[in-house]
């Protein structure tokens, strides 16, 4: 009977330990960092987020920037982190597919534990107005004279990888610049500093409203069609050299299920919120809240065609 008695208290014990970790948890503001420059598409649908925290999470959310090395600076001090930290961080297919290809890093995709993806977003190739080119086939001709300079928001991202595997299975000469941030890289192209520019649709919208861009083609695997753009898709020239671009939340490695857990159901129903829906909707996010599952995956195969386009551009 001491045993059983002494078995049972140890239970309780253990028991209580768990819940205090995991049950109660977050007991103090939960603070989100995006990785990369402020003002961009992940910053502002961070702030979005953070504004409905304590309304759905009982805590508030703290959004936070630290910028440095496309994202490689904040992911790295993100590894000081311990599981079940309040400290979240957000991270991507450039984070971890495309960007150790071009350097090393201290952390790998392994170290973290993915929460929710919070967007999805398309890129699209700009161009200069004043260069007349709308459409791939006119790039084509362009290049045959004249070397292509395109602007992109680092040579580590996801952009550039993309458009440099494009022009190089196009056979055109090119050199690509990095800028601090998509704002000043579509800058750049609208000042004729660079021939073309890429960037998230959403983010080159008003500006291709505005006539001081000019659409000339979506990185999907399907056309892009709504109130301002009508573009083909890169595959329907034969090209597969696009990246799907997610934004993952992660919580350091080890964070335990019931917490991920609460973050997602959380995000989940933030999504679900009309004010918050109103300021996405004027973002032109695209929400995409697929979870921790989906979200490795999307990673490894990110990382599996990274790999194939790095090696087209080392030939």
């Amino acid at each position: 009977m001491k045993k059983i008695f002494k078995s049972l208290i140890l239970f309780l014990v253990m028991a209580i330990t768990v819940f205090g970790k995991t049950g109660n948890w977050p007991k103090e503001p939960v603070t989100i960092t995006v990785p990369w420059a402020v003002g961009g598409l992940a910053d502002q649908a961070n702030r979005a987020l953070a504004q409905q925290g304590q309304k759905y999470l009982g805590q508030p959310i703290v959004p936070a920037n630290r910028t440095g090395a496309g994202g490689v600076v904040a992911l790295t001090e993100f590894l000081r982190e311990k599981p079940n930290s309040t400290k979240l961080i957000y991270g991507g297919e450039g984070s971890f597919a495309i960007g150790p290809l071009f350097n090393k890093v201290p952390y790998k995709w392994e170290d973290f534990e993915p929460v929710v993806n919070i967007y999805k977003s398309t890129f699209v190739l700009v161009s200069n107005p004043k260069l007349n080119i709308s459409s791939l086939e006119q790039l084509k001709e362009y290049g045959k004279n004249n070397k292509i300079i395109f602007a992109v928001a680092g040579l580590n991202s996801s952009e550039y990888l993309m458009l440099a595997a494009l022009l190089t299975e196009m056979g055109l000469d090119f050199e690509g610049v990095s800028f601090d941030g998509a704002n000043e890289a579509m800058n750049a192209t609208i000042s004729g500093d660079t021939t073309i520019g890429i960037t998230h649709a959403s983010l080159a919208k008003e500006y291709v409203k505005a006539d001081k861009l000019v659409p000339v083609i979506a990185f999907d695997e399907k056309p892009l069609k709504d109130d301002v753009y009508d573009l083909k898709a890169v595959t329907e020239y034969g090209y597969d050299t696009f990246f799907v671009n997610r934004c993952i939340l992660l919580a350091r490695k080890g964070t335990s299920k019931e917490n991920i857990d609460k973050i997602y159901e959380t995000v989940v129903e933030i999504f679900k919120d009309p004010e918050f829906l109103k300021t996405a909707n004027n973002l032109g996010l695209v929400l995409d809240p697929i979870g921790p599952e989906e979200s490795k995956k999307h990673i490894d195969d990110s990382i599996e065609k990274a790999n194939r386009f790095y090696k087209l551009l080392n030939k």
